[in-house]
């Protein structure tokens, strides 16, 4: 059997357009594949919001079910849409040939099957919407095949008691198909055919996986395909690096290797701004970047001028007498490689109309760190008056540590339409500067910028720095605040500190920095610890006011990583494991 696997590229709330797209793929498949499959909800779309409860648009997207069905003439179609039955709503699968819907083995449920866990974790938010399915697991009949079908989270069935892949196997099915709408992040990859090979199937499975964006508000979701066949013996990979595509494939499967994960996230991050540029900004508008000469300003535009082009981009740097002339060049360097149009707007008279202003308040002395902020402020309304003037929308700039400890300007540094950074460490955001360059075989992003990531350190031949007093460099201690973030977001705090307390962290990431960070002494780590602990939480009105953040982790701030604004709480454990930390 011939099968096709369309990796479509979803486009939430436009169901018109995904089922032209649907329509003109199958009739290429015609004559060439006898059965061709489509993602999970690929009509209408997952990240839809409320709208999901719509009766209006639940009658349209149900409406298109039968459109589909009508293109099967001469080939067999499996795609996913919303299904409503006696006013229950279902993510359903469906199962369409020569125009009639497919039988099942038990004669039930013809061409539809509907999906039974549903996930409500992270962004996803299906019980809120759907009903779980119906508990039929028989195959379908197609051309004297069985073929079962599930969908997404059916295949995820660790922590559940319903095990409906199980349940499909007692029906003894030639050929398994999972259709879905799986989010990537880093290492989705092996994590999903480690879910298939877990199930210890002797028969082929088919997974067949959306391309494109989609966003909830808060997050800006990534669907990169990574579609394969899989055996017991071996895997082909059809790794759509996030564009769609179509792949007639047999079920002859054969050894691939899985994509570069280096060159993956730069393609991510390339297909974030362009999609979110397409469906959620269609008007195409000027894109306005702060171009400080730091790294994350440096890989932010050289993005934007790769998945846009330069004449979509508008780079102004705003010098003050704080910026150094290596970062002066840098900025220079990239309106030069990249070709955008570059402003420079020095921002000390603004500065100094506010302080002198601030006197007829009574605030004769504007110092220190509200001095500071005035100096973000002023860049932030900058940026904002050229996009009104020009029409266009900010790149918010900041990486996920600057997020997490809130070391951004309210109002200043933290506006934007969209947080390209806002899911990467520094760390990795050096990596794309060194991806970036290496894939465009020049110097991009000034290697003056990019960290060299030692054994037990981390160097710089130019230091992160908010250029905003004079000799002033980020707090952060880079390399080890990523891995430590990390931790505490998913909830590890006090297996950091067992660890530490049984000297077992020097065996982990986390232990090769301590050391050079003069953490290896039991009292500073705990006031390191802290620090971080208290700044996270003192920064979370920030975070709830951030531009919309670009998930390439499985634990974003935004709906992922979900926080409330409350007083800082370490439990009596957390406190004594501190205590004893302190004492070693």
């Amino acid at each position: 059997m011939k099968i096709a696997i369309a990796q479509l590229r979803v486009k939430a709330n436009n169901p018109q357009a995904n089922f032209e797209m649907i329509q003109e793929i199958v009739e290429k498949s015609k004559g060439k594949a006898d059965l061709i499959v489509f993602p999970e909800l690929a009509v209408g779309g997952y990240l839809v919001g409320d709208r999901m409860n719509n009766q209006s648009n639940i009658d349209e997207l149900m409406a298109y079910n039968d459109r589909i069905r009508l293109l099967s003439d001469d080939i067999g179609i499996v795609w996913g849409n919303i299904y409503q039955k006696n006013d229950r709503l279902y993510n359903a699968a469906f199962f369409a040939y020569k125009g009639e819907w497919v039988e099942r083995a038990n004669h039930e449920s013809a061409g539809v099957y509907m999906k039974h866990l549903l996930p409500n974790y992270g962004i996803f938010d299906d019980k809120r919407y759907f009903e779980p399915g119906d508990h039929n697991f028989e195959p379908f009949i197609f051309k004297g095949d069985r073929i079962s079908i599930q969908v997404c989270e059916d295949l995820w069935d660790k922590s559940s008691d319903l095990k409906p892949t199980e349940l499909m196997m007692q029906h003894s099915p030639d050929l398994m198909i999972n259709i879905s709408c799986s989010p990537w992040h880093k290492h989705k990859e092996s994590m999903r055919l480690e879910e298939i090979r877990r199930q210890n199937l002797d028969i082929p499975f088919i997974y067949v996986n959306a391309t494109g964006m989609q966003n909830n508000g808060k997050n800006v979701v990534l669907f990169d395909g990574g579609s394969m066949v899989v055996s017991s013996e071996a895997v082909t990979y059809l790794d759509a690096n996030f564009k769609q595509t179509f792949d007639i494939v047999d079920l002859k499967v054969q050894v691939t290797n899985k994509p570069n994960y280096e060159d993956k996230m730069y393609h991510a991050l390339i297909s974030a701004i362009r999609y979110f540029d397409e469906e959620a900004l269609s008007y195409g508008p000027k894109w306005i970047v702060g171009v400080s000469g730091g790294l994350d300003s440096s890989v932010s535009i050289a993005l934007l001028v790769k998945a846009l082009g330069k004449d979509r981009v508008v780079g102004v740097t705003m010098p003050s007498q704080f910026n150094r002339d290596i970062t002066k060049n840098n900025a220079y360097h990239l309106s030069k490689v990249l070709g955008f149009k570059f402003l420079e707007i020095p921002i000390a008279a603004m500065t100094d109309a506010t302080v002198e202003s601030m006197k007829f308040g009574a605030y004769s002395d504007v110092t220190g760190l509200a001095f500071e902020n005035v100096q973000a402020r002023l860049r932030g309304h900058t940026l904002m008056t050229i996009s009104s003037l020009e029409n266009g929308v900010v790149m918010n700039n900041g990486n996920k540590i600057e997020v997490a400890l809130g070391y951004a300007t309210l109002y200043g540094d933290a506006i934007g339409a969209l947080a390209i950074l806002g899911d990467l460490t520094k760390m990795e955001v050096g990596m794309i500067g060194r991806t970036l360059n290496r894939i465009e075989g020049q110097e991009i992003v000034p290697e003056n910028l990019i960290p060299v990531e030692l054994e037990n350190r981390v160097d710089w031949e130019f230091a992160p720095s908010a250029e905003l007093a004079q000799d002033q460099f980020d707090p952060m201690k880079w390399g080890y605040h990523d891995l430590l973030i990390d931790e505490l977001m998913h909830g590890r705090l006090g297996i950091v500190l067992n660890s530490y307390l049984d000297g077992s962290i020097y065996e982990s990431n986390l232990g090769k920095y301590l050391a050079s960070y003069g953490l290896d002494k039991g009292e500073a780590f705990v006031e390191d610890i802290q620090w971080v602990l208290k700044t996270m939480n003192t920064a979370v009105y920030k975070r709830v006011q951030m531009p919309p953040i670009v998930m390439v982790s499985n634990c974003a701030f935004g709906t992922v990583y979900r926080e409330s604004q409350l007083r800082l709480h370490l439990t009596q454990t957390e406190q004594n494991l501190m205590n004893q930390i302190k004492n070693l």
